[in-house]
């Protein structure tokens, strides 16, 4: 007994590391660009801000829930059933499932978009080879999620340090990097500059991609899982030493961590590239930066968390779901392992559906992705609306 509290996770390695590295999405590196180039710097962080108002609301919600009784394994999915009922948290737990599955593809589908952006002509172009080489990246991911829960937090921290230095190099590049032009690639880089900052300021109604509330709405629907991965602290409740106290304030502060990182990454690209730059170019982090094979890195780390967080979450998830036999035919996936009751039929089960979905684009997944969560959060403001009701 002593030596399995001893590999519980704490409040750190637990909930703040994995929540930070799961909301520093991979739509950071290749879709802010976008983003600002349609809305402006205004725009996106008006969207920003809005996504972590909701996201705020959730995490409260989520707190209020995790510090009213036991937490166990299951993550969002237990906290929902045990405060409205099995029955009304399983029906939102098999689409919060889903919605991770597809968080893993996204990511994998990120990772494989970053890699050709950088390599170029030399990287296969054939739709099918681009899946194949999707299939061997999240064969890889679900393999390291086989082996348990202490390798994946130990991968965690690794990648951490990846990601810390190359979104440093961000705002380091605005600083140091010499201003230029190349017209083969279509980006002209000013370094920190005001009237490119004025120029990035506020949307571009003379041009044809922006088309007002239609394109927020539309836009809100891709950055939104770029600050979705609150949940990946209570995702891993079962191998936490104290889920009450450390969902609660590890999430707040990677919240809060990661507002001022977007922030500051959005103001860094806004203040030195050129509004054509960001809409015609993905792989615009890159091509501005002090060192691209850094960005390259960085994104590598980011997706490869994302994808394994969402491979063992929502496999966690799941196997809390059958394990409460809410549906016939599914008892079998709330198996683990002796040792530690890793959910192997349950990463199988998250592995196929993901390896589905790779068939999708980037967008795509995405907007399905915002459904799904945006389904879960409701469910916690309700939640949180009957216990203040009960009290």
């Amino acid at each position: 007994m002593e030596a399995r509290k001893s590999s519980k996770l704490g409040l750190v390695s637990g909930v703040y590391i994995p929540v930070c590295l799961n909301i520093m999405s991979i739509l950071m590196f290749l879709r802010f660009g976008l983003i600002l180039g349609q809305v402006g710097f205004v725009g996106i962080v008006g969207l920003l801000v809005t996504a972590y108002c909701v996201d705020l609301l959730t995490t409260l919600s989520l707190s209020a829930i995790a510090s009213n009784g036991e937490v166990k394994g299951g993550g969002a999915y237990y906290l929902i059933s045990r405060s409205l009922g099995p029955e009304f948290g399983g029906s939102i737990g098999i689409l919060f499932f889903l919605a991770q599955a597809l968080n893993t593809a996204m990511n994998i589908v990120g990772l494989l978009d970053c890699i050709r952006l950088n390599v170029g002509a030399a990287f296969p172009q054939e739709y099918w080879e681009i899946y194949g080489l999707q299939s061997a990246a999240l064969l890889l991911c679900t393999g390291m999620c086989l082996l348990g829960s202490a390798t994946f937090s130990k991968a965690s921290n690794l990648l951490l340090v990846i990601l810390t230095v190359a979104v440093a190099s961000i705002p380091l590049s605005a600083l140091f990097k010499t201003p230029f032009i190349d017209e083969d690639v279509g980006v002209i880089y000013t370094g920190i500059d005001l009237n490119t900052l004025a120029r990035n300021f506020l949307p571009n109604s003379d041009d044809k991609v922006y088309l007002g509330l239609a394109t927020f709405r539309n836009l809100f629907g891709i950055l939104f899982p770029a600050t979705s991965g609150i949940f990946a602290g209570a995702a891993m409740s079962g191998d936490l030493k104290n889920p009450s106290k450390a969902i609660p304030k590890g999430t707040l502060w990677a919240m809060l961590t990661t507002f001022i990182v977007y922030f500051i990454v959005i103001l860094s690209m806004a203040c030195t590239i050129s509004r054509d730059s960001l809409l015609s170019n993905a792989n615009i982090v890159s091509l501005t930066n002090l060192s691209a094979p850094l960005i390259l890195a960085g994104e590598c780390a980011v997706t490869l968390f994302s994808a394994l967080m969402g491979i063992i979450g929502s496999a966690k998830l799941f196997q809390a779901l059958a394990k409460d036999k809410l549906l016939p035919g599914l008892s079998i996936f709330g198996r683990g392992t002796k040792k530690n009751d890793e959910p192997i039929l349950a990463i199988l089960l998250t592995y196929a559906i993901a390896q589905a979905a790779l068939l999708a684009d980037l967008n795509r997944i995405a907007t399905f992705i915002s459904m799904g969560y945006q389904a879960c959060i409701l469910c916690a403001y309700i939640i949180t609306v009957f216990m203040i009701t009960q009290y």
